[in-house]
């Protein structure tokens, strides 16, 4: 190959033709094709390491922060293609899913729920005791939630707010999917309404008091009249 291109070479300069344009254009040409290829092999080799580490795999719901988020449809040599929640299909280079970080939700042995529920002021400490108690003894009792040791279940009261008793609810649910998952958190939103209802609390809501001092009378003008002593 390169024998013949010197060939070539040498004949067109005896002919009178300038072959620097030419070699120039050749040379661009050149590396245009190894950039191309460049880039086909990178994303190449992305797509064999996403499928040997086993990072993901057609119908698994991924989030690649700053990416994309949404379930995976394909794979190919070059790029995934990703369906988001709202229908639309994206195509991601396998080498950009390589180099980012990436949750793979499929494969949630569990899922969490942290609520903060705020409580006001005016519930008594039996109340708040007993409102922890009723929502620890209902998600002890559900099959929907995973126990200990398996999981951490907490139910406390966390923190004394501005304006409200804040109390951490924290557990796990064996519901991954989202519908189901959702289903479960309605069932306990409901039941922790009912408990805080039934113990005589009420839920807290952000608030603000304001307080005015009794200022003296004045005039018109702004000015406060003087006493007189009488005489």
């Amino acid at each position: 190959m390169i024998t013949a291109f010197v060939g070539i070479a040498a004949v067109l300069k005896v002919w009178g033709v300038d072959i620097g344009p030419l070699l120039t254009g050749m040379g661009v040409a050149g590396a245009a094709v190894a950039l191309a290829a460049q880039d086909i092999l990178k994303n190449l080799l992305a797509g064999i390491t996403n499928v040997s580490e086993r990072r993901f795999g057609v119908g698994d719901w991924i989030l690649a922060e700053g990416v994309t988020e949404g379930t995976v449809e394909d794979m190919d040599f070059r790029s995934t293609q990703v369906r988001r929640f709202d229908k639309a299909l994206v195509h991601v280079s396998n080498a950009e899913l390589a180099n980012t970080p990436l949750v793979n939700f499929s494969r949630m042995t569990h899922r969490r729920i942290y609520w903060k529920i705020n409580i006001t002021y005016a519930t008594t400490t039996g109340q708040l005791s007993a409102i922890c108690k009723a929502i620890d003894a209902y998600l002890a009792d559900n099959e929907d939630f995973v126990q200990p040791p398996d999981a951490l279940r907490l139910v406390r009261v966390d923190a004394l707010g501005d304006s409200a008793v804040g109390i951490l609810v924290y557990c796990f649910t064996h519901a991954t999917g989202y519908e189901r998952f959702t289903a479960v958190q309605e069932r306990l939103a409901l039941e922790i309404k009912t408990i805080v209802s039934k113990s005589g609390g009420a839920f807290a809501f952000p608030s603000r008091s304001i307080y005015i001092e009794a200022a003296p009378e004045a005039g018109p003008d702004g000015f406060v009249p003087s006493k007189k002593a009488d005489s």
